[in-house]
């Protein structure tokens, strides 16, 4: 714990200088050659002036390349002297690893719980330790501080608060607290932890957790293990093992914040977690987000308290916020016709921008070079399409969906929720699928008097009325007759056409959903509809079995049985088993060329000096010679690892080179592993530990015989699971070519943009912030959009054809779900006038000439916080 001589000034002459490094290197080499850009420059130098002052809001949009800046401040503080600290959500661990490794910044892997922290303890000799408070930089998960610790919770993960108040004692005191000695056996890695803290602290008594440690000992009993079990949240002894973990942790310089917006309440686990963490006297916070507001005003105020500012600065802030925001809403109103409400919302502006622009920076599309490129060339169009929603017309539906859709209507004149929850329910979920099955069970269950006693006879309007409600459910539950009616729900299939449609360009496709039922479905009917296509065509299809479930009416074989009806396919629908596994085998040969040719190549393929991949291919190796791979299954490890190097080529009947048999590897490995690193001091004891996990992994993901060409990430979707199918998606030639992901789990952080340009938005939400986060996933720099840009303007093609991101949403006409996206507009519009400067949308003045100079001359006078336009 013992600190150098660190400082702000060491920092900004560090930032100012690496900036300085790549401008050199995009001169001499061209601004690919650079590891920052342009924009990401101006925001380093824009750091290097401002954080020696206050901490700083990195508000840049989704995309843009906030991570490879904070890298560089990070970078920065090690190199100055000084710890830093990131927190980031649990799924995006292996990317900042990446984009760390990339930056030239050595961070061990991300810390998610209390087993972790401890392990960095668990070594047998004192040498071999490295505590957490002497590790420059630390990656903690959002979800660290998230302990389960119950009255009945495992021993040792209550026994650190115990052990380090008793060797505190004893080391200030000379003696153990009463009981101690006899209050059992401690968890050695404990006992460990505790000592090094404890030793720590004794080196450096100035310490302010010295001092609260020797203030908690001498006024509270000693907690023994056995007497004080409550760790509950809220509790006096979760504060102290929190405060005790912090300590362990050691001081921080600088703290990270990832996806800063989320868990706002001061209750969350990310806001326990920062009152954990140990700041130094002059400790900044970097906040990254793309969305500092989402949906009021007010949650700037929460955005800047995150940043650590006090609450008279706050206090200064926000009555200028308001004023803001109060001119917007005027502005709307009055925007056409008044001079003066112009000149409010001008004057506010300005204040909102003087104030706010030394704690925020944010860039935005706008300022994207690709994006410039095609503004340019279109004269100012959006390079996003949002104006073609993949809508479902309830007068086109089927009589049976047309009659529902009028049923629930009259459903939601007719019910009251505490009389019936069903009706009121069925109306929200009709458009979206969502809990539909469940309701059909409860359509004809009588309904109940909702009389004040039950002797009490109904009044005969309200019986009249239940009568009514009554008739009308069964109305509604006449379109969900068939066993398999999600597989038939209009949205559903006016999904599918969307999607199928830009499958047709060799294209792929994300989908964000909400509801899981529903999105299950689309993945298996996009599956067995694709299956049936290439089966009928002779194009190898890789499965060889269908899953039948008789008490699943949404199974595989029963999306094969939809999709042959929908198709009208020509193929023999009982004959598609057998003729599923005799064309896999069929490709049986080719697979055994690899399998034996895999161990060849990858010997011959895989420098010496990369550690890890070379161990890993040694335990592959062992693991043929232990089993005869002429009788392998297809989970034996070189059948596996063969069975994921196809997938991942593109084409599983075909021949891969040694080449892309050798990359493949290295990125399941990068994929599948925790730890995976090209570290040349790597343990092989270590790489032997990872081996096992990393097989469980692969077998998941690749020892079944099934067609992916979608796949679901949901929040039961293991994170190896995730990585891979990430990888995979990245690909431009292998499954899956349709990734249907659940808003929760796929919106922030990820990596989806190598290889897609379209978003479907399945179930569209409420906030937009959430939906520019899920925009975000393929609209990011060096895009697969960027590249089609790059060739599109290289071949001269017309305006009007150039790319662009294509977001759709899928609108049911006619149904809550339409309120739902006309509310979600609403938003949308206050989200970019807080954060774009799009006070009026342009739509409102679209070809009236005057007005479009009006609208251009409120954009003018918009807030910037760029650093490039300062």
């Amino acid at each position: 714990m013992t600190r150098t001589d660190f400082s702000w000034a060491k920092v900004s002459a560090a930032l100012r200088r690496r900036v300085a490094e790549q401008e050199q290197l995009a001169w001499e080499k061209g601004e690919a050659a650079a590891h920052l850009n342009k924009g990401q420059c101006a925001s380093v130098l824009a750091l290097a002036e401002r954080i020696g002052e206050h901490g700083v809001v990195l508000a840049d949009e989704v995309g843009m390349g906030k991570t490879r800046i904070a890298v560089e401040l990070i970078g920065a503080v090690n190199e100055a002297g000084g710890r830093a600290a990131i927190i980031a959500p649990p799924g995006l661990g292996y990317q900042w690893q990446d984009e760390l490794k990339r930056g030239g910044v050595s961070v061990p892997p991300m810390l998610r719980g209390l087993l972790g922290y401890f392990e960095a303890w668990g070594a047998a000799e004192a040498s071999e330790q490295t505590p957490w408070f002497e590790v420059p930089t630390v990656l903690l998960s959002h979800a660290f501080a998230n302990w389960r610790l119950g009255e009945g919770t495992q021993r040792w993960r209550r026994e650190l608060v115990p052990e380090v108040f008793a060797q505190w004692r004893k080391a200030t005191g000379s003696r153990y607290p009463n009981g101690y000695l006899h209050s059992g056996k401690y968890d050695k890695w404990v006992t460990n932890t505790a000592a090094s803290i404890v030793n720590a602290l004794r080196d450096n008594p100035r310490q302010p957790a010295s001092a609260w440690l020797s203030d908690v000992t001498a006024q509270h009993p000693w907690p023994h293990p056995e007497v004080y079990t409550d760790y509950g949240n809220g509790s006096l002894y979760r504060s102290w093992l929190e405060q005790t973990v912090g300590i362990g942790l050691g001081t921080f310089d600088l703290v990270v914040i990832d996806e800063a917006h989320k868990g706002r309440g001061s209750g969350g686990g990310l806001s326990r977690l920062l009152g954990m963490l140990c700041g130094a006297p002059d400790c900044r916070r970097l906040c990254l987000t793309a969305t500092p507001v989402e949906l009021n005003v007010q949650q700037w105020r929460q955005t800047f308290q995150r940043l650590g500012l006090d609450e008279a600065v706050c206090d200064r802030l926000q009555p200028v916020i308001d004023d803001f925001d109060q001119a917007i809403r005027h502005l709307r109103i009055h925007w056409r016709s008044s001079d003066a409400a112009r000149h409010r919302y001008e004057t506010a502006a300005s204040a909102f921008q003087t104030m706010l622009r030394p704690y925020l920076l944010r860039r935005d599309k706008r300022e994207d070079a690709d994006v410039l490129r095609f503004t340019e060339r279109t004269r100012g169009e959006s390079h996003r399409n949002t104006r073609e929603p993949v809508s479902v017309d309830v007068q086109r539906l089927a009589l049976p969906w047309r009659q529902a859709v009028c049923a629930t209507e009259a459903l939601s004149v007719a019910s009251r929720l505490e009389e019936n929850a069903t009706a009121k329910r069925l109306r929200l979920t009709l458009a979206n699928g969502h809990g539909i099955a469940d309701l059909l069970g409860q359509i004809d269950e009588p309904v109940e008097p909702s009389a004040s006693t039950p002797d009490q006879p109904l009044n005969p309007l309200d019986e009249k009325r239940q009568q009514r409600v009554q008739w009308w459910l069964k109305s509604a539950a006449q379109a969900f007759q068939s066993p398999h009616h999600l597989f038939e729900h209009p949205a559903i299939l006016a999904t599918i056409s969307a999607i199928e449609a830009v499958h047709e360009r060799k294209e792929k496709v994300l989908v964000f959903g909400r509801f899981t039922a529903p999105m299950r479905v689309l993945v298996r009917l996009l599956n067995a509809r694709e299956m049936l296509r290439r089966l009928d065509a002779g194009v190898y299809w890789p499965q060889s079995v269908i899953r039948a479930d008789d008490t699943d009416d949404h199974s595989e074989w029963a999306a094969v049985q939809v999709a042959h009806r929908q198709l009208q396919s020509p193929l023999d629908l009982a004959a598609i088993p057998e003729l599923l596994a005799r064309q896999y085998n069929s490709q049986g040969s080719r697979r055994e060329q690899l399998r034996r040719r895999l161990l060849e190549w990858l010997d011959a393929g895989l420098g010496e000096h990369e550690q890890v991949p070379r161990a890993m291919f040694g335990c592959l190796r062992d693991a043929e010679l232990n089993k005869d791979l002429a009788d392998a299954a297809e989970k034996h490890p070189v059948a596996l690892f063969t069975r994921a190097i196809l997938d991942l080529t593109g084409d599983p009947a075909g021949s891969p080179t040694p080449e892309q048999v050798c990359a493949a590897f290295r990125q399941l490995l990068e994929a599948a592993s925790d730890r995976y690193a090209d570290d040349s001091d790597v343990a092989q004891d270590e790489v032997a530990v990872q081996w096992e996990p990393l097989l469980a992994r692969l077998q998941d993901e690749y020892a079944h015989q099934e067609g992916g060409f979608a796949r679901l990430m949901y929040g039961g979707t293991e994170q190896s699971t995730r990585r891979l199918l990430q990888m995979a998606f990245n690909r431009s030639d292998s499954f899956p070519r349709v990734l249907v992901a659940q808003s929760a789990v796929g919106r922030e952080g990820l990596n989806l943009h190598l290889a897609c340009r379209t978003v479907i938005l399945m179930h569209p939400e409420w906030n937009p912030g959430v939906v520019e986060q899920q925009i975000g996933r393929v609209d990011r720099v060096g895009s697969h959009w960027s590249r089609q840009l790059d060739e599109e303007l290289e071949r001269d093609v017309p305006a009007a054809e150039l790319p662009r991101i294509d977001v759709h949403p899928v609108i049911f006409r006619g149904t809550y779900d339409e309120y739902n996206w006309q509310v979600l507009l609403e938003r949308w519009d206050d989200l970019r006038a807080q954060l774009h400067g799009e006070v009026i949308p342009a739509r409102e003045a679209e070809g009236d000439l005057e007005y479009e100079k009006v609208l251009a001359n409120l954009q003018a006078s918009a807030p910037c916080f760029s650093p490039l336009r300062r």
